[in-house]
């Protein structure tokens, strides 16, 4: 089992960036802290043509070696779609089958991809069963994007996507992340939350993007306290200057 949790991770930690990409006028960090079972947490910035970049987080149902090479097969696909500039929708129907095609029905992947357009902050966004995606306005207005489709290899009977569109202006902050935050539990079976992940983002949101992911950690971290950590912790943070 332990051989297995480690191949597992190191599965899964190649496809995890090392260093993200240095955008012009933005701040950008993440952090991946696996669980002691290894779950299927990924994140990505892939530097595209023209100024732009694709902001990636999805999660796998299910841990061990499983989750993690889906994870890899996810990483793959993405980057060779993007070679061809394909329309967000057309790549989550392609996603979704091969997703689908590739691995055991008790298996599938929720999936929020942006492209962002670093010139004019412009970004195509498209949620495949996510986590709500946050973007937090200067003025301090929150704003959150479900909308999208089922996660990635959930069902293959032509269940169509749907994209949308928001602009990240100075002083806004954008925050991907998967369900192992606000379902983060301590010994009285408390779950952090949606909520206090969501005031932590707000108290916090004049910190450097890297600082935040850190602190976030370290507060998920102090509320589970020695409790198990079931779940992988993850998140991704864009902020324009």
């Amino acid at each position: 089992m332990e051989k297995e949790l480690s191949v597992a991770a190191s599965i899964q930690q190649r496809v995890i960036p090392e260093e993200l990409p240095n955008i012009d006028g933005y701040e950008l960090a993440g952090t991946n802290i696996p669980s002691r079972e290894v779950g299927g947490d990924y994140y990505d910035c892939i530097s595209l043509d023209n100024g732009k970049y694709a902001l990636i987080i999805a999660d796998v149902a299910g841990k061990g070696i499983a989750a993690a090479l889906l994870v890899n097969t996810l990483n793959a696909a993405i980057h060779s779609y993007m070679v061809f500039n394909l329309p967000l929708i057309e790549m989550a129907d392609k996603l979704n089958k091969l997703i689908f095609e590739s691995s055991p029905p008790d298996k599938f992947i929720t999936f929020f991809i942006a492209i962002l357009d670093s010139k004019t902050g412009e970004c195509d966004i498209l949620n495949a069963g996510h986590n709500p995606i946050l973007l937090l306005r200067e003025n301090g207005t929150l704003e959150q994007f479900n909308a999208g489709g089922i996660g990635l290899g959930m069902l293959d009977i032509g269940v169509p996507y749907s994209g949308d569109s928001l602009i990240v202006n100075s002083g806004d902050k954008l925050f991907l992340y998967t369900d192992g935050i606000p379902e983060a539990m301590n010994f009285r079976e408390e779950e952090y939350s949606d909520e206090r992940m969501i005031e932590f983002f707000k108290k916090h949101s004049d910190s450097t993007a890297e600082k935040f992911v850190n602190a976030l950690v370290d507060d998920v971290a102090k509320f589970v306290g020695n409790a198990y950590q079931s779940d992988d912790i993850t998140s991704l943070i864009l902020k324009r200057n």
